[in-house]
This record gives structure tokens, sequence and C-alpha cells, in this order.
């Protein structure tokens, strides 16, 4: 694995501009809210909305996994599941590329062949340069859509500028971070008061977001 990357965390022009953005209707419209990755069901997912989606965009942080901490076991098995589904997944966080996805990529692989890739943009997320990166990066075939499953409308939810739908999970809690948690205050602030924005114009628009009940399976 290549050690070659920059951190695409902390603040940016486009983070900025996003602050703003988020308070228009369409920035703010998740396709589902989930309370964690592992409820989500691709094929379930299809099957309701009448969707082709085969390639997922992925965050890790609060979303598969504790802030800067490896991908939860429940998660990764998850992550097999989607694969054994025939839907590709590419990784692309913030964060500087480190060993931690190791064990990741090397699970999946073993169970299913399939090699995960990390994406290593320079266009920190909320940017659209990456995540049409991470598409390219998925090789789709023609009429095979993407989504995006994250935990934060702040950078993830930018994937619905680029056109990309978006799928909300619930940030996974942290355990025993002291003084660096106390630090990640504002941006959790910043995240719990535009999941809030959404969350009321759901309600005021009756705009169509599926929840974990709908991933059920009878």
């Amino acid at each position: 694995m290549e050690q070659q990357d920059i951190s695409r965390e902390g603040v940016t022009m486009d983070k900025a501009w996003q602050l703003g953005r988020l308070f228009r209707p369409k920035n703010n419209h998740a396709i589902a809210k989930v309370e964690k990755f592992a409820n989500i069901d691709i094929q379930k997912l299809n099957e309701l909305l009448g969707a082709n989606f085969k390639g997922v965009i992925l965050d890790v942080d609060e979303c598969i996994s504790p802030h800067h901490e490896e991908v939860l076991d429940e998660n990764v098995d998850a992550i097999i599941e989607m694969i054994n589904q025939g839907i590709k997944i590419v990784i692309f966080s913030n964060m500087k590329l480190s060993d931690r996805y190791v064990p990741l990529i090397a699970k999946v692989k073993e169970s299913t062949g399939f090699e995960i890739k990390i994406i290593t943009s320079k266009h920190a997320k909320p940017d659209p340069r990456g995540f049409e990166e991470s598409v390219a990066a998925l090789e789709l075939n023609e009429g095979e859509d993407v989504l995006m499953i994250g935990d934060n409308f702040l950078t993830d939810g930018g994937a619905i500028r680029a056109g990309i739908p978006f799928i909300k999970v619930k940030p996974i809690k942290t355990e025993g971070e002291g003084i660096k948690g106390v630090k990640r205050w504002p941006q959790r602030g910043l995240r719990a008061t535009y999941s809030g924005v959404s969350n009321l114009y759901d309600l005021l628009g009756q705009r169509k977001v599926l929840k974990d009940k709908d991933f059920r399976r009878e």
C-alpha cells in the first residue's frame, strides 16, 4: 500500500462555503438515515427506490469506526456482505492514510477476492472533485449508480452537490478521548446542527427518507 498522502482534515475554503450551502434543502437531503452502517441493505434499497446502486463511497471515522480507530468487526462483516451482493466499495476519508486500513483490506480480500481501494485525493470532502475521483476508482459499468455513506453532512454530504445520493449514519461514539474529545466539540456541534436542519426540512417538506425499519426483511 502506498503511504504517500496528506491529511484532508481541518478547515478548508470549501468546508466554509458548505456551512451556508447546507441550509438549501437540496443539499441536506439524505435518501436514508440509519442508526448504524450494518443496518444498510443495498439490495433492499434498490428494490424500494427502483435504483441500481452498485457502488459505494464509504467514510470511515464515526461511520464504520470510532474516531481514528480500527473498523468495528460488525462493520467489516457488513462490508463483506455488501461486496458478496455485487457492490463495489471505495473508502474516501479526510484522514491521512494509515496502516489501520490494512486489516480491513486483508479480511475483505480473503473473504471475497475484492480489494478495497483507498482514495487519497488532494481534494478534501466536501469538494466534488474528490467524490468524482472516487466514482472513477469504482470502475462501474454503464447504468450502475453510486451512493455515499457517511456520518456528516458538512463533509460526506458534499457528495450531494456532486450528484451522488447520500445515506446518513448516526455517528459512532468514541470512548476515552480525553482532551482530544473536548477539542472536537465544535466539530460535533456543527455536525449535530446540520443533522437537525436536515431533519427539520424532512418534516416540513415531507421528504421521503428511508429508516432502519425499511431495511428489515420479512
